[in-house]
């Protein structure tokens, strides 16, 4: 088809003629300028045409859409942007954005709320996400919504939750090592090239005291893939462990060389240095990502401060602190660090600090402990500090610090604690082991009523008085495990009548041992045997010692020593 037309223009001359190429590109232009013009009817035609001549050009479809949105027809707005992202362009984001603010003019404002959250779960840094996080505050605020939004990140969950456990990060993130270990490594027997399950599994190792195994991994991938920073990582930690400070020098020089673009593997590489006592190559690679990346995360600000410290830069690090102190989530640790330096300017000693951010938790709850002991409650009420550590670390710690803080709070044990407990039940992001562990402690600490708590997407309020106390078994298989070979052996031995009492006695001293983070059950038959031992001797049951150990295949001065132990409980507890 020809696109040409003339027009005679009257100037005396017939034979003077203007070529206009009538094309996408010229009613593109007429289209802009009658929207300048507020002329919609017109822009509307002009963009149509566009659609014409080019049926394949995504761009003018949006054009279109934007005029029939302006006019209010949101309906065939939206078709033109779904036929955009269905058959043209899957990847044309801002299509989700407009959908967004058509649906929200529509008064459908949790279709509004779900193509927001697409547009931001594909475009975070878009040309229109700041628009887009102040529509979704607004659909939020002022409209009722949530439920999109509840649903969105429950299946970002489940996404990220099936990725972790591909490659074992969850187990690691979960203090899971044992299974971490067993779970790579049948990841690796089925992908022997699945470097980041390799990794891991190198971690997992060096978590579970198996040295040397996590070694010669690490120098099997390297053999591999010599430029895994991962590895080179892994290797350089497992070095500095062993002491090796020649190899180690050797290890550290690729550190000291690459600079990663990615944030994390920057991130990884810069703690690595400093964990093995490199702290100013350290603080180099935090500068170079400090330089690159705008705004800075707290995470980094502190590690290049704890770098700084850790290097004698005491002005640098208290000019970093001061600026993670402007971050209300992270202004207690801030503060606690500046304090810290400044006792050390004061007493002219070295700092050392962690590079990870949630070490004030972690190095105030022997604090509170101590104090709990030396003060009881009263120092705990007027000390607002211990608090707002024990409660940051709530919020925001990891899995194990969370874990401190709950067993921590059930020392305490006074109504802010149990509230504080509470509260965390409620949340929407902690997994079945902290939900496990807060129970615990509510049960602890005696906590009677309903408590409201996040299982299965909703909110269900448990009744803590229908909790059995034996739901503590479900925190480690061990410590079932040593009740049932324990309640076989009664029931075989026709001693049926011991059983409650015997439970009692178990289950009390695991509620004791749920405060100490250092007491662990080893071998099960151990405990086993001990607990047998004291339960038939202080219910006047005549049984020898001896017998039992040979019985259970264990020595008698082990028997003694869990015997002991569990008799501690008897005594304070009055079991």
């Amino acid at each position: 088809m020809d696109n040409r037309r003339h027009r005679s223009k009257s100037t005396g001359n017939r034979g003077n003629v203007i070529a206009i190429n009538l094309d996408a590109s010229y009613f593109f232009e007429r289209g802009v300028r009658f929207l300048q013009r507020n002329e919609l009817t017109k822009a509307l035609k002009a963009f149509r045409k566009t659609v014409e001549y080019e049926p394949n050009n995504p761009v003018n479809y949006c054009n279109l859409a934007g005029v029939l949105s302006e006019m209010g027809d949101f309906e065939a707005s939206n078709e033109l942007l779904e036929h955009v992202l269905s058959n043209l362009d899957p990847n044309m984001t801002e299509c989700q954005f407009y959908l967004a603010n058509n649906y929200a003019n529509m008064g459908e404002y949790d279709t509004a709320e779900e193509y927001v959250l697409r547009y931001l779960d594909a475009d975070p840094n878009g040309e229109y996400a700041d628009d887009a996080e102040e529509m979704l505050d607004i659909l939020l605020d002022e409209f009722g919504g949530g439920r999109a939004l509840q649903k969105w990140e429950e299946e970002k969950r489940k996404i990220e939750t099936v990725a972790a456990t591909k490659d074992g990060r969850y187990f690691l993130e979960n203090g899971q090592f044992e299974a971490a270990v067993e779970w790579l490594e049948q990841v690796i027997r089925d992908e022997p090239d699945n470097y980041a399950a390799c990794n891991n599994l190198c971690l997992a190792y060096y978590y579970t005291g198996q040295h040397d195994k996590a070694l010669a991994l690490a120098d099997e991938v390297l053999y591999r893939q010599p430029d895994n920073i991962h590895a080179l990582c892994n290797r350089a930690i497992l070095l500095n462990h062993f002491g090796w400070r020649d190899m180690l020098e050797a290890a550290v020089e690729p550190l000291t060389k690459v600079f990663p673009l990615h944030y994390d593997l920057a991130m990884k590489v810069g703690t690595t240095l400093g964990l093995i006592g490199y702290h100013h190559e350290a603080l180099l690679t935090f500068r170079r990502l400090m330089k690159v990346l705008l705004p800075v995360e707290p995470v980094l600000l502190h590690a290049a401060a704890a770098a700084a410290a850790n290097s004698g830069e005491w002005q640098l690090a208290e000019r970093y602190w001061q600026s993670l102190r402007r971050d209300p989530d992270y202004k207690h640790v801030a503060e606690y660090y500046l304090q810290r330096l400044e006792a050390a300017r004061r007493d002219r000693t070295a700092m050392k600090v962690s590079y990870q951010l949630d070490l004030p938790v972690e190095a105030q709850l022997a604090e509170v402990k101590d104090k709990l002991k030396q003060h009881g409650l009263d120092e705990w009420r007027r000390d607002p500090l211990l608090r707002a550590s024990l409660y940051w670390g709530l919020r925001h710690g990891n899995h194990e610090t969370r874990r401190r803080v709950i067993r921590a709070l059930a020392v305490v044990a006074d109504d802010d604690a149990e509230k504080a407990l509470r509260l965390f039940l409620a949340r929407k992001d902690i997994d079945e082991t902290l939900r496990l562990f807060a129970i615990v402690a509510l049960k602890r600490i005696s906590a009677k009523g309903n408590v409201r708590v996040w299982i299965g997407n909703e909110f269900q309020d448990l009744n803590l008085d229908e909790v059995d106390h034996d739901i503590i078994f479900e925190l480690n298989p061990n410590w079932r495990r040593v009740w049932e070979s324990a309640e076989q052996w009664l029931q075989r031995n026709r001693l049926t009548r011991l059983v409650p009492e015997a439970k009692r006695l178990w289950i009390t001293y695991l509620y004791d041992m749920f405060l100490h983070v250092h007491r662990r059950i080893g071998k099960t038959d151990i405990w086993v045997a001990g607990l047998l031992y004291i339960s038939l001797r202080y219910f006047g049951v005549n049984i020898v010692q001896k017998e039992l150990a040979d019985e259970f295949h264990v020595s008698p001065s082990s028997i003694r020593k869990c015997s002991s132990r569990l008799e501690e409980i008897l005594l304070t507890a009055g079991v």
